[in-house]
């Protein structure tokens, strides 16, 4: 029987370079350092991973795009089991994610970075946000809510809380690697209230 959560995504090139001319957004040195890893990603293609360095400052963002063209695409997954946490997942930049049962939505921006991660990452990412946001807050209904969705994650990091995790990508620069995914064309419809849908449409009607 093959495993719903294999294979992972495999790095198959590296290249680096400076930029000399570019200037770092949050300090504004000149001169800023590109990692790129290419990732070989089953039943979707190449993948590429590209980071930005500031030497000076330390400011990183992370880039991930396929290197192939894909529909605007949902795909998701229902993580029944701690196993479940183990599935890979690809976010594009320009990614929305949700997650129902928490009520979560996390939608692209500007200075929004991709990652290469699993479920349990993207849990931890969660977590961290409602963790800033539940020790800014006063008391309150925002306070509870926040840290009772902070209980719900805990649970769902021990395989005790039942879950969906979606992305929805109007460049279709996401996946989630399993064979418990389920896919879908998003329509032109839902693409108009998604965040860089409209940019999505305009690229397709320029093919």
């Amino acid at each position: 029987m093959s495993n719903a959560h294999e294979p992972s995504p495999a790095a198959s090139a590296t290249r680096e370079y400076h930029l000399a001319d570019a200037k770092c957004r949050t300090c504004n040195h000149e001169g800023l350092d590109v990692a790129e890893l290419e990732h070989a990603v089953e039943n979707f293609g190449s993948v590429l991973l590209s980071v930005t360095s500031c030497r000076s400052c330390g400011y990183r963002h992370t880039y991930v795009f396929s290197l192939s063209t894909h529909d605007p695409t949902s795909t998701r997954v229902k993580v029944a089991s701690a196993e479940d946490l183990k599935i890979h997942v690809v976010r594009g930049n320009t990614a929305t994610v949700v997650v129902p049962e928490l009520g979560v939505s996390i939608h692209p921006g500007l200075n929004n970075e991709g990652f290469i991660s699993n479920v349990e990452g993207v849990l931890g990412r969660i977590e961290d946000v409602l963790r800033f946001l539940s020790r800014s807050l006063e008391r309150g209904k925002n306070k509870e809510r926040a840290d009772l969705l902070l209980k719900k994650i805990r649970r769902a990091r021990e395989g005790k809380f039942r879950f969906t995790l979606v992305l929805k990508d109007p460049f279709g620069n996401s996946t989630i690697i399993s064979d418990k995914a389920e896919k879908r064309r998003i329509s032109a419809r839902e693409l108009k209230g998604l965040k860089f849908g409209e940019q999505a449409i305009a690229a397709r009607k320029m093919q």
